[in-house]
C-alpha cells in the first residue's frame, strides 16, 4: 500500500454484491430496469468528460448496480428507492465521518441527477483494485483479523452529535426482539433452541451506555476489500457506507463471526479491546445471529449466502 501508516483507502466498490445476473434469488426485487445502454446515456449526457471511457457491468447488490468506467472509476446506480435514500445519506454524512475519524474514505467524484428514463441520483467514485473478502475461505480471512480490529477502533470514535441513528443498526437489541424471534422461528428445527438461547443472552446483556460512536453498519466480508501481501491477505478497507450511523459498537463487532474462524474471533475481539463473555461480546454475538440469518437465505452459490450459512453453523454449534 502507498498510504501513510494507519491510513486506509476505501475502495469505491458496492457491498453485498454478486457476479450473477441482476435477477438474483434472495435479493430484493429491482424497482427500475438498468441496462448498459442506459448507463452510457447517463454518462454521455451528464458527465461527458468520461463519455469516451469503456463502460462494463460489474455486479448487482441489495440496493445498487455497479459498472466500471474506464480503468479507474465505477458508477453506482440505485436499483430501488432505498438505494437512492442510502446514497443521499452517504453524501450527507461521509464528510462528517472523515472529519471526526481522520479516515481516508473515497467519496464520490460526481453525482448524477434523475432523468425521464431513470428516477434516481447515481454516483461516480474511485475504483481501487482488490477483491471481496467473501470470495476467500475463512482460514484466508483470518489473516486480516487484527487489521480489521484496528480499523474499527479508529472508526468507532465518539460522534460529536448522536446522529444519524438507525432502527436496525447500533440500536438496543430489545427493539429488534419481536422481529428476531420471528426469524428464529423460520430456522431449521435443529437450530431454533440454540438460536433462541443465544438471542436471549444478547438481549438481556447490559445495554450500551457510552457515547454513541460512528458505526459502519454493515462491515461483512462482501463489504471488505483485501489484497494479497507477503504474509497472506491484507485489509484494504471497508466499503459501502449506506448503513452509516451512530450507536453501540457491538453492532459492527458482530461481523467478526461472519469473517473469522472460531479461534480467531477471540483474537479479533482481544485486539479491539473486548473480553470474551463481556456485555459487549454478548451483544455482538446477538448481532452476528441477526446478520447470519439475513444472509443465509441468499442463493446457494452467492458468496455472502455461503458466509451466512457458515456463520449460523459456527454460532449454533
Amino acid at each position: 500500500m502507498d498510504e501513510a501508516p494507519g491510513v486506509l483507502k476505501l475502495l469505491a466498490y458496492d457491498g453485498a454484491m454478486t457476479q450473477h445476473s441482476p435477477s438474483i434469488s434472495g435479493l430484493p426485487p429491482a424497482e427500475v430496469s438498468i441496462s448498459l445502454d442506459l448507463v452510457r446515456e447517463l454518462i454521455q449526457t451528464q458527465a461527458p468528460r468520461w463519455a469516451g471511457e469503456q463502460i462494463s457491468y460489474v455486479a448487482t447488490g441489495w440496493d445498487n448496480e455497479v459498472y466500471r468506467l474506464g480503468d479507474d472509476l465505477i458508477i453506482r446506480l440505485p436499483r430501488r428507492e432505498l438505494g437512492d435514500t442510502i446514497g443521499r445519506s452517504e453524501r450527507q454524512w461521509l464528510p462528517k465521518l472523515v472529519e471526526e475519524t481522520g479516515l481516508n474514505i473515497a467519496t464520490e467524484l460526481f453525482c448524477g441527477v434523475p432523468t425521464a428514463t431513470y428516477p434516481f441520483a447515481f454516483s461516480v467514485t474511485r475504483y481501487v483494485p482488490g477483491r471481496s473478502a467473501a470470495t476467500l475461505d475463512r482460514p484466508a480471512r483470518n489473516d486480516y483479523a487484527v487489521e480489521l480490529a484496528g480499523y474499527l477502533r479508529r472508526l468507532h470514535r465518539p460522534a460529536s452529535e448522536p446522529w444519524p441513528v438507525s432502527s436496525y443498526r447500533g440500536c438496543p437489541l430489545s427493539g429488534l426482539d419481536e422481529k428476531t424471534g420471528g426469524q428464529i422461528s423460520l430456522l431449521p428445527s435443529r437450530q431454533r433452541a440454540s438460536a433462541l438461547k443465544l438471542w436471549r443472552e444478547a438481549v438481556h446483556a447490559p445495554v450500551y451506555t457510552g457515547q454513541p460512536v460512528w458505526i459502519h453498519g454493515d462491515p461483512h466480508p462482501h463489504n471488505t476489500i483485501v489484497s494479497r501481501g507477503n504474509q497472506g491477505f491484507r485489509l484494504s478497507g471497508l466499503v459501502d457506507f449506506g448503513d452509516l450511523c451512530t450507536g453501540d459498537p457491538a453492532s459492527d463487532l458482530g461481523m467478526a463471526w461472519m469473517h473469522f474462524s472460531p479461534e480467531v474471533i477471540d483474537r479479533f475481539m482481544t485486539s479491539y479491546g473486548v473480553q470474551n463473555g463481556s456485555a459487549t461480546w454478548l451483544r455482538a454475538r446477538g448481532w452476528a445471529l441477526r446478520y447470519s440469518m439475513l444472509t443465509s437465505t441468499l442463493e446457494e452459490s452467492d458468496p455472502l449466502g455461503i458466509v451466512g450459512r457458515e456463520t449460523l453453523d459456527i454460532l449454533l454449534a
